[in-house]
């Protein structure tokens, strides 16, 4: 990969030495190997960045890339339970080729919006080559996953297998498919995955040295239910059997208490918060304000909602609210979970852009109506910005969009092959595609 320069951005640093807001000042930034260096004069390519923010590429913790059914209005209503229904369903006739172009198509989406890194928590995996067919996806795009290898001991039929056949497939797949550091060991939820497949995952890991990764605290009823069959609550379960430890990553984790936050801390794992999902499913208030006050890492994630700069301002607006108090996580706090934090909870080093950080960076127009006119960028970032603000995004020293468009990939075509995959699973599942998808009228193919 050629030098590259970025030249004359307003580059703004998440923190800086004293953990105070940066402020943004023109300069040039050279990347390297993957990283960021001093400007040297030998860079053989340039992006002009003058006019615009630079700023740290944003990390989603937390994501499912692969949409087998569109949303529709009928969605409106739909508990958590219908929603992994609809998904066991669909998965029942999925193909490698159908996890390709979802994925692709997701992960552009996921590009477009900022978002240079995301942890993509994947199943059931269920054919030979699903696995490679996600993987491959990311890469038509250029956009960094890190995989949850999902691991199910309940569903349908035509899915399952046991859970030794299960982790046995994950193990194989580490440095072989994709590289180690960046594959989980990842029990879906308590819902869907034995206490035994728990035990089973810890382990593996224990004899692989992979993370480990779940869903989990995500609702009352399976608190309830957890207490019912167990006698503990959920995350005291989860340190019972090992599966806290550092480097695992718990998402939502909505349902705590006191003692698990503090068994949180006590482990060093980190939480994937995902405001706007919970506010659509009406699963409550996580109490991140909590946890970060213990010492737990808390990341932002997208899972199935829009991009990361909403996730930053549902933070900040939904812990204010539920603190009766604005500003309780502020807009600094906000950027950190989104950048550095997001990072830092998968292993990975960034979110300052100084020599030697991982070269992942945005570009944003300073002149975009709405953040204009601009006084505080990281506040109209955080408040104002969008997906849609993104110029350029830079993945480990390679440009993957310029000026608003995919370098790697056509999106007309990635867009056009996702319908195809998801009008294939429909007709595949035996089901009449429904009239409110209007596929006539408004697909472009």
């Amino acid at each position: 990969m050629s030098p590259l320069l970025i030249r004359g951005g307003s580059v703004v640093s998440v923190v800086t030495a004293d953990d105070t807001p940066d402020t943004p000042l023109p300069r040039d930034l050279e990347l390297r190997d993957g990283v960021i260096t001093d400007p040297s004069g030998g860079a053989t390519e340039e992006l002009d960045a003058r006019g615009c923010l630079v700023f740290p590429g944003l990390v989603n913790g937390h994501d499912h890339l692969r949409s087998m059914l569109p949303s529709t209005r009928r969605a409106d209503t739909s508990a958590l339970a219908d929603v992994i229904e609809a998904g066991q369903r669909a998965s029942v006739v999925t193909t490698p080729a159908d996890y390709r172009a979802l994925t692709a198509l997701a992960s552009a989406r996921q590009l477009l919006s900022g978002t240079v890194g995301v942890v993509d928590h994947v199943y059931p995996l269920h054919r030979d080559g699903m696995l490679q067919a996600i993987v491959d996806g990311h890469a038509d795009v250029g956009l960094r996953a890190h995989v949850a290898y999902g691991l199910l001991t309940a569903g349908p039929a035509e899915v399952l297998s046991s859970i030794d056949a299960q982790l046995a497939r994950a193990v194989s797949a580490a440095d072989e498919v994709l590289p180690a550091d960046r594959l989980y060991l990842a029990p879906v939820s308590l819902r869907q995955t034995s206490v035994d497949g728990y035990r089973a995952a810890v382990a593996a890991a224990d004899r692989t040295g992979l993370r480990l990764y779940t869903h989990v605290a995500e609702s009352t009823d399976e608190v309830e239910q957890c207490l019912a069959e167990h006698g503990k609550r959920p995350i005291e379960l989860l340190h019972d059997i090992g599966f806290l430890r550092p480097g695992t990553v718990l998402v939502h984790c909505v349902q705590l208490s006191e003692r698990e936050i503090d068994l949180l801390a006590q482990n060093s794992v980190a939480v994937a918060y995902c405001p706007s999902n919970h506010l659509k499913l009406a699963k409550g208030v996580a109490p991140v304000l909590a946890m970060r006050e213990a010492g737990v890492r808390v990341c932002l994630g997208v899972d199935g909602m829009t991009d990361l700069f909403a996730e930053m301002r549902q933070a900040v607006y939904v812990q204010g609210s539920a603190a009766r108090r604005p500003g309780a996580l502020d807009t600094q706090a906000a950027l950190r979970m989104a950048t550095a934090d997001g990072c830092a909870a998968l292993g990975e080093k960034s979110g300052w852009l100084r020599p030697g950080d991982p070269a992942d960076l945005i570009t944003v127009r300073m002149d975009n109506a709405m953040l204009a006119p601009l006084t505080d960028p990281a506040y109209a970032l955080v408040h104002r910005g969008s997906g849609a603000a993104v110029r350029d995004v830079v993945v480990a020293g390679e440009p993957v969009v310029r000026e608003g468009a995919l370098v790697r990939a056509d999106l007309g075509e990635l867009i056009e092959h996702a319908w195809q995959a998801t009008r294939g699973i429909a007709v595949r599942s035996g089901r009449q595609v429904p009239s409110d998808w209007s596929w006539q009228r408004f697909h472009a193919g």
